[in-house]
């Protein structure tokens, strides 16, 4: 049975030479190329496709994400891995937007790098247990938010404004310059919020954070 082919894109040196010494010791993979910069990667891959892709997203002449658009617009079948120290969940979901099959954090069990490329070669998604395991309880803690915290389609379109600010950290002078407006008028608004929402202050209304900055996102 054929061996997948590989191309290494990574800038550390030693780590690009460990992870092609750790690929060459398995029997069902083999390294065509290793290379440090995007470009270098980009060109390997146009002389000879490989079948899987170890790319690095911090690299020394292009972001690592640029290579992971034009190799994905070469071709649609390739796999392409990202290896990474970035644990940023932002960035995880930048690559999959541009079609990466696998999302591996460095320093974690080799194991998990070999898992990853299994995954991908079978056309799942991996992602690190670490990364997502994060993500899930970031998931589970806004849902949380949404299901306890109290309804803002109650409000009217200034005071969702007035609490935009609030939720900013504005004071009530900031609040009534920035809207043209008294301050007791600002004060009213505060005080038919905190009624409306049933809520005591605004502190509670900070604590809903990811909840309100949703619910903002959607109401724009």
């Amino acid at each position: 049975m054929p061996k997948s082919t590989v191309l290494l894109i990574e800038d550390d040196n030693l780590l690009r030479m460990g992870l092609k010494s750790m690929i060459g010791m398995k029997e069902d993979y083999v390294v065509d190329a290793d290379v440090a910069t995007g470009r270098e990667g980009i060109q390997a891959f146009n002389q000879q496709h490989a079948d899987i892709v170890l790319l690095d997203l911090r690299l020394p002449d292009m972001p690592g994400t640029e290579v992971l658009k034009r190799l994905r617009e070469k071709d649609k079948t390739v796999k392409i891995i990202v290896l990474t120290a970035c644990d940023s969940d932002e960035m995880l979901f930048e690559t999959l937007e541009y079609g990466t099959n696998a999302y591996v954090l460095k320093g974690e069990n080799p194991d998990e790098l070999f898992l990853a490329i299994k995954y991908a070669l079978n056309d799942d998604l991996f992602i690190s247990p670490r990364l997502a395991k994060t993500i899930v309880k970031d998931y589970l803690f806004a849902t949380r938010q949404r299901k306890g915290f109290p309804t803002l389609q109650c409000l009217t379109p200034r005071e969702l404004e007035v609490v935009r600010y609030i939720f900013d950290g504005r004071k009530s002078r900031e609040i009534a310059d920035m809207l043209s407006i008294s301050i007791k008028t600002v004060d009213k608004h505060r005080s038919n919020i905190l009624q409306k929402i049933g809520i005591h202050n605004f502190n509670e209304l900070r604590q809903g954070g990811l909840y309100l900055l949703d619910f903002m996102k959607q109401a724009e």
